[in-house]
């Protein structure tokens, strides 16, 4: 995992095969558990491997993110952050904009849920 900051990660791109990939597969078909740490970490775990932290947001509407395991360390691309894609894109998380101000992104949230919006 870098050491950098939380918004200084790499726009998530999808291999040039991403949808016959093993790691898309494997995200899409078998369980996955997202566990948020905090606005930007997530622990996720594909199927029966083991849990990685991945750092997952968005930057002006575009993922950004990596992943601590050895398929990201190879290829920039894993079932880890494929997994966080699908759950993004299927709204069944919400990520955190890395472009937006911590105390306006609370104060966004504390807004929705106020007007009886899910956050």
């Amino acid at each position: 995992m870098s050491t950098e900051r939380v918004g200084g990660y790499a726009e998530v791109e999808f291999p040039e095969d991403f949808t016959d990939s093993t790691s898309w597969q494997r995200a899409r078909d078998e369980e996955t558990t997202i566990e948020p740490i905090n606005r930007a970490e997530w622990m996720v775990r594909v199927g029966d491997g083991d849990r990685h932290r991945v750092v997952f947001g968005t930057r002006s509407g575009t993922p950004v993110g990596e992943c601590d395991c050895k398929g990201y360390a190879h290829h920039e691309w894993c079932a880890h952050l494929a997994a966080m894609m699908l759950a993004y894109c299927r709204q069944e998380i919400v990520v955190a904009d890395l472009d937006v101000d911590l105390d306006e992104e609370l104060a966004m949230l504390w807004r929705q849920y106020r007007q009886g919006g899910e956050a």
